[in-house]
């Protein structure tokens, strides 16, 4: 990894990703010192901490969470070459920490608000924080064991992972990329203050005639909608506003003025609908990816413990293992024998998310915490509803730390970033991101009460509704199982029916301004392509301009007792 390296021989250069004359260009660490400073652990903690709250608040909000892995090379790279002497390897390492925050952010808020929906007023903090420290700690082990299969001999493409890489290319930090992102935070900060903190601006506008008549049609003044929407693009932003057509176009208004149901029936029914489709377009997506899987796959765990690498990493993983399993019942996190399925669920989904990751760019990982939960509930009796959801979450607190770092692994193969250290990064902005998340729910629970989350709330966590009515009852029966199926085939087929799930749910209120999004990305792409990655990075911005300021805002209501 130094000057004297054949520049044909790179692997950003033999994968065609990059020419000789740009990675002449590019900067390089010389030696291991230079990838891994305490500046940079600094800078990955700071950063996790941010994006833990930020994307706790988005998630909890939109029940969507984009990957946050330009927006942290980007601030990676402005605040390392502004304190100097940095280069490519060492960005890696720390926005490799910083994301790892997001990722287990979106854990918490697809899992633990369930418990408040099934009316549970005591939340067991220390139980959240114990399950969601071990699930980054085995995560990052289960990592290290199965990088060389998933990158090297499976040579799975993990497009965010290598749009990274392109972004870090470019290294246009210090310059319109920068404060093209830091313009457009700002704009979303100050939308968000005068609609949240000074009442200036309503947060939505509602058509009062068509409400009375049960088309609940609006518009929400929602940034990171907006961003939301152009980062994923018309294809999937489609796909979501058709889903919200059909529910609150479509089937509310026919039930109640036609068919004679309730407004309560309708919603059961839909909310239903939309989980079943969510989970079953889930399932769909992994049934795919095993597929593929099983075809490229040959031998493969002989493959990961043939080197004495592996097999130390393969012991310590086993130790780790039989320590959690002791760790989780002591703490009251969950029996033993639910801490034993945690543990073979967690090396099972590890290794699905790792490959989902890789294949589609996305990360299901509060479908895959169910399905464990659904396995556990099959053969043991009498699981508690906390168990069950801290079950859930160790789960997919894991399979998003998974997915995360495989990202940033791949952009790491690309820079020739050495792999502990990435993975020491992902460990110290996951167990940061434990704490700040964390503290980030109890500020947010003490601000706005147990009763914000939930269908038609200020926090509408979908992927939390989706848990609790795994575990409480399924509202609708019919709605969901017909979801369930339809999102099952649809998915087979090619149909991003999760997307399609998303927008049945959430209120037309969020659909409509990240409908918006998805429309000014493909003005953009069609009559000013050259300024297509600006335009995603100001989704990005937008994105992490109203979490940011969200949580800002709440912090200070929780600082003056309101």
């Amino acid at each position: 990894m130094g000057a004297d390296d054949s520049i044909s021989e790179r692997t950003a250069v033999k994968e065609g990703l990059a020419t000789p004359e740009e990675i002449q260009k590019m900067t390089f660490a010389k030696t291991p010192k230079e990838v891994l400073r305490i500046r940079t652990i600094i800078i990955a903690g700071a950063g996790s901490a941010l994006l833990t709250a930020s994307s706790l608040y988005i998630a909890l909000r939109m029940g969507a969470l984009p990957w946050p892995s330009i927006f942290a090379a980007l601030i990676s790279m402005a605040i390392l070459k502004a304190l100097g002497n940095t280069n490519l390897n060492e960005i890696n390492v720390a926005h490799t920490g910083m994301t790892a925050g997001a990722l287990l952010a979106g854990g918490l808020a697809f899992t633990i608000p369930a418990l408040w929906m099934m009316g549970y007023h005591e939340t067991p903090y220390l139980q959240i924080l114990v399950g969601a420290v071990v699930a980054v700690l085995i995560a990052c082990l289960i990592t290290l064991l199965i990088r060389d299969y998933m990158i090297i001999r499976l040579k799975l493409p993990y497009p965010i992972g290598t749009a990274t890489f392109l972004t870090l290319k470019t290294g246009d930090v210090g310059g319109k990329k920068f404060y093209t992102l830091i313009t457009w935070i700002l704009i979303a900060g100050v939308i968000v203050a005068l609609r949240d903190l000074l009442g200036v601006i309503p947060a939505t506008i509602v058509f009062g005639g068509l409400v009375m008549h049960n088309i609940l049609l609006g518009i929400g003044i929602f940034p990171m909608a907006t961003g939301i929407g152009y980062i994923i693009g018309l294809l999937y932003m489609g796909t979501w506003f058709i889903g919200a057509i059909l529910s609150y176009l479509i089937i509310i208004p026919i039930s109640t003025n036609v068919l004679g149901y309730s407004l309560d029936s309708a919603l059961a029914f839909t909310r239903s609908l939309g989980i079943g489709l969510i989970i079953g377009g889930g399932i769909a997506i992994i049934i795919k990816s095993l597929i593929d899987y099983l075809k490229r796959a040959k031998i493969s765990f002989v493959f990961i413990a043939k080197s004495s690498e592996n097999r130390g990493v393969l012991r310590l993983l086993f130790i780790t293992s039989v320590i959690i399993i002791l760790i989780l019942p002591l703490f009251n996190v969950m029996n033993i024998y639910l801490a034993i399925i945690a543990i073979l669920g967690v090396m099972v989904t590890s290794i699905m998310a790792a490959t989902l990751t890789g294949q589609t760019g996305i990360d299901p990982m509060e479908i895959l915490g169910i399905l464990i939960l659904l396995f556990a509930m099959a053969i043991i009796k009498g699981i508690s509803p906390v168990e069950a959801v801290l079950l859930v979450m160790f789960i997919a607190i894991a399979a998003g730390i998974v997915g995360d770092v495989f990202n940033d692994l791949r952009a790491g193969y690309l820079l020739e970033t050495p792999v502990r250290k990435q993975v020491f990064s992902e460990l110290i902005g996951g167990l940061v991101g434990a704490v700040v998340g964390l503290l980030t729910l109890y500020m947010l629970v003490s601000v706005y009460g147990l009763g914000a989350f939930g269908p038609d709330k200020f926090f509408v966590a979908p992927q939390a509704y989706a848990v609790s009515i795994m575990i409480k009852g399924i509202p609708n029966l019919t709605g969901f199982l017909s979801g369930v199926i339809i999102g099952l085939v649809l998915g087979l087929l090619g149909v991003p029916a999760m997307t399609l799930g998303i927008g049945v749910y959430l209120p037309m209120i969020i659909s409509v301004p990240a409908l918006i999004g998805g429309l000014a990305r493909v003005y953009i792409d069609k009559r000013h392509p050259k300024y297509s990655e600006y335009g995603i990075i100001a989704g990005s911005g937008l994105l992490g301009g109203e979490g940011i300021t969200g949580v800002i805002i709440s912090l200070i209501y929780f600082i003056m007792g309101r």
